[in-house]
């Protein structure tokens, strides 16, 4: 079986300063951003296989603002064994984290992504807000599903962990989890100071980003079949990273898109395009793979 990496929704109420979304209105306007959501009768149809995980994510929105999330993911319970939400949990109320309980089970999980203590992570999660969030955790750690504090070190808040961890346990969340990023810039500002919190890429990238160089081993993530994405636009790709506007609309699977559209294909189709691909990996070396999955 496969996993399967769902954006329900290109819809988020934050700017976090290193996400892609925020980079790219920056650089290109909000006139030029495209907001969505993911067709959910289309995506029910498209999975004709019985998946491991579905995870609710997404590289530019914020899952729980899909405008029918609770119907998504009742959907999502009939086609897979667990379903993974990563959210920032802002905004919602109590009445709605009880109903998205009802649905869920005891092997999904939510991730809430916050960085640091609440008087001190909105410097990374801008316009995020404790006391909605605080109410979401209430409601889940009451519910089935497992709940993960996920938790991205950054130069404001790496001493901060060990505090963390204990406001965490204090408000019942089941685990405590470090992601260290790998999305520094050169000599960027939030980037922790200890090596140990700047992700396994992130010698890599910086390199890359000097030298555009693309003389690197490539390690695939994919090669265990568990990055199928599919995009709040309604096209499939073989993995996030790909789907990176840096790197989509320059490639194959924005150029032929037709070809993965959600609407008129099945997930068995693509898990085909992408074998074809995958075994290509290493003789075309594509720029998203050279720079996610390379090693130096």
């Amino acid at each position: 079986m496969v996993s399967i990496h769902v954006e329900p929704t290109s819809r988020c109420t934050l700017c976090c300063p290193r996400c892609e979304r925020t980079v790219f209105i920056d650089k290109f306007g909000k006139k030029n951003f495209s907001i969505g959501d993911v067709d959910i009768d289309a995506l029910e149809n498209f999975i004709d296989t019985r998946c491991d995980d579905i995870i609710l994510c997404g590289n530019v929105g914020d899952p729980i603002y899909h405008r029918e999330f609770l119907k998504l993911v009742k959907m999502c319970t009939l086609k897979c064994q667990r379903i993974i939400i990563t959210t920032n949990g802002s905004y919602k109320s109590r009445k709605w984290w009880r109903t998205l309980n009802n649905v869920l089970r005891t092997s999904d999980e939510i991730q809430f992504s916050i960085d640091g203590l609440p008087e001190n992570f909105t410097k990374y999660r801008v316009n995020a807000d404790w006391d909605s969030i605080q109410v979401g955790i209430e409601e889940c750690v009451a519910g089935p599903a497992t709940t993960i504090w996920k938790y991205i070190p950054f130069s404001f808040n790496e001493h901060d962990i060990a505090q963390t961890r204990e406001l965490s346990q204090s408000l019942g969340i089941d685990k405590f989890r470090i992601y260290p990023s790998d999305r520094w810039l050169i000599d960027d500002p939030l980037r922790p100071s200890e090596s140990q919190y700047t992700g396994r890429r992130d010698d890599l990238q910086q390199q890359y980003k000097k030298e555009s160089t693309k003389d690197f081993e490539i390690n695939p993530e994919c090669s265990d079949d568990k990055s199928h994405y599919i995009g709040a636009d309604g096209y499939y790709a073989p993995c996030c990273y790909s789907k990176n506007y840096e790197f989509y609309y320059k490639n194959s699977w924005w150029k032929n898109r037709d070809k993965h559209k959600i609407t008129t294909t099945k997930l068995s189709e693509q898990i085909r395009y992408f074998n074809e691909f995958y075994s290509t990996i290493h003789t075309e070396r594509y720029d998203y793979c050279v720079f996610n999955c390379g090693k130096c």
